[in-house]
C-alpha cells in the first residue's frame, strides 16, 4: 500500500507532465503568481471540503489539508512581504509555496477531485 507521501509524490509528478503537455497558461509577474497562490489555497480547501462530504477522504486527511494550507497562505503573505525588500528571495518562497500547492492539488485530484 502506498503511503500518503509516495502517493503526493507520484501525483505531483502527474501533474506537472500533465500541465507541461497541456501547455497551461502561466502567471507572469510576482502579483499574478501571488494572485493564483491564493486562488489556489480556496481551491483546495473547497475541494477537501467537498471530498470530505463525499466521504472520499477521511476527516484526518480534511484536516491535514486544511493544516497545509494555512501554512500555504502564511508562506503566500511572507513571501510577498520578503518580496518587497528582496524580489529573489519573495520569487523564491512563492515558488515553493506553489509547489507545496500543486501537491496538494494532486492528492485530492487522485482521491477523486476535481
Amino acid at each position: 500500500m502506498l503511503t500518503f507521501r509516495n502517493q503526493f509524490v507520484m501525483m505531483l509528478a502527474v501533474v506537472c507532465v500533465a500541465c507541461a503537455q497541456l501547455g497551461l497558461p502561466t502567471a507572469e509577474t510576482f502579483n499574478e503568481k501571488l494572485a493564483v497562490g491564493y486562488g489556489s489555497v480556496t481551491q483546495v480547501r473547497e475541494t477537501a471540503t467537498q471530498l470530505l462530504t463525499a466521504k472520499k477522504i477521511s476527516a484526518d486527511d480534511a484536516q491535514n489539508v486544511l493544516t497545509a494550507t494555512d501554512v500555504a497562505r502564511t508562506g503566500l503573505d511572507t513571501a510577498r512581504k520578503i518580496h518587497a525588500t528582496d524580489p529573489k528571495a519573495g520569487e523564491s518562497k512563492l515558488e515553493s509555496i506553489k509547489v507545496a500547492l500543486t501537491a496538494l492539488t494532486a492528492y485530492l485530484a487522485s482521491r477523486g477531485g476535481t
